[in-house]
């Protein structure tokens, strides 16, 4: 694959051209952590390695973290930058672990395209060389990146917490669907949701799901447009935390 490199050019070609998109908002920690992010500070560029170790209340104590050697759960909460970003605002940006184990990276602060990572069974260290190798091998030369673990869910039922999910939506449709916790939210609806887009083809909508328990990976082809015309809800399908849903363009012919 031809490696793309993120410049201040590419951020601009982003944002007129495959992505057209306004950003997925990052999901905000239940729990912020008070300690600062690690510079980056490695000669070579490297994933550098921070400093956090979040706090959770255990019997009314506080009992801290060791984030480096943690096994990582639903709900985890991870603090990142990318030091290359060329985007204006340089904050840190935050990703959670779905329900699947995956985690979602923003590839800039301002835009919505990211790469994915399965942390099931990985620790910080090599969640940091997987983020870093996947962003060089298609969006930066050599990007030094700060990523260190955020909050944690001190909750392991998945129900109590599932308030928290997300599916996400890419293509000529862009967004994040929040799944709220006693909620069904349909494919069908959630698209609604997003707008109208002439060029988006609602009739071969594709849902990608990992099942959190097997791992394997299943694929949907939807056909929505007839859901919504004909009231097909036999059609529809109930949307889960880490879905990703593409909305392929229409084929235009002259």
């Amino acid at each position: 694959m031809k490696k793309r490199l993120l410049s201040a050019l590419a951020i601009l070609s982003l944002a007129s051209g495959a992505l057209g998109q306004t950003p997925a908002p990052a999901p905000r920690p239940a729990e912020p952590v008070a300690a600062a992010l690690a510079p980056a500070t490695t000669t070579p560029k490297e994933a550098t390695a921070g400093t956090n170790s979040p706090a959770a209340k255990e019997n009314g104590s506080v009992k801290m973290i060791n984030a480096a050697e943690r096994d990582f759960k639903p709900r985890d909460i991870f603090r990142f930058s990318i030091k290359e970003d060329p985007a204006p605002s340089q904050a840190s940006l935050e990703a959670m672990v779905t329900d699947a184990g995956e985690v979602h990276f923003l590839v800039s602060g301002q835009f919505s395209e990211y790469v994915t990572v399965d942390v099931r069974g990985k620790k910080l260290a090599e969640i940091r060389s997987d983020v870093k190798r996947m962003l060089d091998e298609r969006y930066y030369q050599n990007a030094s990146i700060t990523l260190d673990l955020a909050s944690i869910n001190v909750n392991s039922s998945a129900a109590a917490t599932s308030g928290m999910a997300r599916a996400r939506v890419f293509g000529e449709l862009n967004g994040t669907i929040a799944l709220p916790d006693g909620e069904e939210v349909w494919l069908s609806d959630a698209l609604i949701g997003l707008g109208r887009n002439e060029m988006a083809n609602l009739r071969k909508v594709k849902l990608q799901r990992k099942d959190p328990a097997t791992g394997a990976n299943k694929s949907f082809e939807v056909n929505v447009e007839k859901i919504l015309k004909t009231n097909a809800r036999n059609l529809d399908i109930k949307l889960q935390d880490g879905d990703r849903i593409e909305v392929p363009a229409r084929t235009v012919l002259f």
